[in-house]
């Protein structure tokens, strides 16, 4: 096998895990801060949340690539989740 295309797999393979744990880990923190956040009841703002949820690991996937480098996918998915991460430390616990 030759070195670009390993190289190319290679890159392939940790787009693929950044799209997949990476979004996972994203979209699933995105829940609780995004019902810390909006003004709804709890139990609704869980809901919707969960739903949003699904289209931020869509986000993560499409990002994954579509970015340069397998490590700019990286930083920006982990950087979203970090963002969550950092806002359900943040605020007080809510409805999710």
């Amino acid at each position: 096998m030759s070195e670009p295309v390993s190289r190319q797999r290679l890159s392939v393979a940790s787009r693929s895990l950044a799209a997949i744990l990476g979004g996972y880990l994203a979209a699933n923190l995105f829940v609780p801060a995004f019902a810390r956040l909006v003004p709804m009841p709890p139990r609704d703002a869980a809901q919707l949340a969960l739903m949003l949820s699904f289209v931020v690991f869509a986000a993560a996937s499409v990002w994954a690539f579509a970015c340069r480098s397998a490590a700019r996918a990286w930083a920006g998915i982990l950087g979203a989740a970090a963002l969550f991460a950092l806002v359900v430390a943040a605020l007080p616990g809510g409805g999710a």
